[in-house]
């Protein structure tokens, strides 16, 4: 491993040291402890400072060494217990779950019916309430996607599509959005049998095994098709793109991983390359829907040198009824970091209502992305704030426009 020089930098992007403080949850701080032999793998202490990352990659995109932090992390995790750091116990559930997405429908379903109990009986500083925001949208109408149809459009093509658990299972509104908005740009959609998650969750806790596992059976599923594989959520995307690097020691996978993500297309891009100019004219007297457009920390650091940032403002930008607001700073970490707003939840919901505030500051009506796990860490963020803004997926939104501007004006 490259040597650290301990200069600080990571120190000053880090969205944990930022609200702790502490030095041992910066990146020099955890890679110091790495070398002290006497250290590694041992204690509670050490597994809970470990464990207080969010692998957003920051550091990394600005280390004068170019040291993958994330990697020597989730290397120090792969030693630890199952059940390491705060709330261990969730988070290997969580990660099991994740194992067999399927189990997240009847949990939809009881969400969605909870949703409705609490938006008629709780009150709203109820803790219940804000852990069932997540299906508070649906259980109102305001996330379901519109028909669209661009003219000239002929169907062309069929592309396999990676919906990701949280838009197959946990909100389908995503998927079905995403079938609508390409089939008016002339595609169809297809899902293979047989896609696991992505494996994310897995490799971050170290789990290297199980992330191979999911790996395997997603490789497999999608050698079944060919051409391009659309893929809708930014945390699967970034994770897809790493797939050869889980096989470094096995040629033969990795032959078969380089061969899938050379078809990997996520959707942002897709969409900036077909969408029309000029998706809806603005209707006379109505204010334009103001959006703010949040960056996954995965398209910002996560993708070995590039980023996807322009392409999804691009396409929004391509509907003359929205007006795309921005950070007069820059985009910032939102906290969830995958699992671990279930690690660390204190930590998580600092990070999460210090960026709220700025954003809110902006008055938006509605905040996007194409990250599940952000778009879930918004939805909480919202009902928290008792803002009367809307959490849509990049696809639902485009979906929804105009209507949705009609709505909210």
């Amino acid at each position: 491993m490259t040597s650290c020089a301990k200069c600080g930098a990571c120190s000053v992007v880090c969205p944990v040291y930022r609200v702790t403080g502490q030095e041992a949850h910066t990146a020099r701080g955890k890679i110091h402890l790495t070398h002290i032999p006497e250290l590694l793998g041992k204690g509670a202490v050490y597994e809970d400072i470990f464990s207080k990352c969010l692998l957003c990659g920051a550091c990394s995109a600005v280390c004068p060494r170019g040291i993958d932090v994330c990697r020597e992390v989730v290397q120090a995790r792969s030693v630890f217990p199952a059940l390491y750091g705060a709330h261990g116990y969730k988070k290997y559930l969580a990660r099991k779950v994740l194992v067999h997405p399927e189990i997240l429908t009847p949990l939809r379903v009881l969400g969605r019916a909870g949703a409705e109990f609490v938006s008629r009986y709780l009150p709203g500083e109820s803790g219940l309430r804000l852990r069932l925001a997540l299906f508070q949208q649906e259980v109102e109408g305001q996330s379901i996607p519109q028909d669209v149809v661009f003219s000239g459009r002929p169907q062309q093509e069929m592309l396999a599509y990676f919906p990701g658990c949280t838009g197959r299972y946990l909100f389908p509104e995503i998927a079905t959005s995403c079938h609508s908005l390409v089939a008016a740009l002339g595609y169809s959609l297809h899902v293979p049998e047989g896609l696991s998650c992505c494996g994310l969750a897995a490799l971050s806790a170290g789990d290297r095994r199980e992330a191979r596992s999911c790996a395997r059976k997603n490789i497999t599923a999608l050698e079944q098709s060919s051409g391009p594989v659309l893929i809708s959520c930014a945390s699967c995307y970034a994770h897809l793109r790493r797939y050869g690097e889980l096989f470094e020691d096995d040629s033969d996978w990795r032959v078969k991983a380089d061969a899938l993500v050379a078809r990997l297309v996520e959707l942002s891009c897709f969409l900036d390359q077909h969408l029309p100019q000029g998706l809806a004219t603005q209707i006379s007297g109505k204010k334009k829907l103001r959006v703010y457009y949040h960056d996954p920390c995965h398209f910002r650091y996560g993708l070995e040198g590039v980023k996807i940032m322009k392409e999804p403002r691009k396409a929004l930008g391509r509907n003359p009824d929205i007006d795309l607001l921005e950070l007069p700073d820059g985009p910032e970490c939102c906290g969830q970091g995958g699992l671990f707003h279930v690690g660390a939840p204190d930590i998580s919901v600092l990070i999460r209502d210090a960026l709220a505030a700025k954003v809110l500051a902006l008055a938006p009506d509605v905040i996007t992305s194409t990250c599940s796990g952000c778009l879930i860490q918004w939805r909480l963020a919202i009902e928290a704030s008792g803002a009367p803004v809307r959490v849509l997926h990049l696809a639902e939104l485009l979906t929804s426009s105009p209507a949705c501007a009609g709505d909210l004006s």
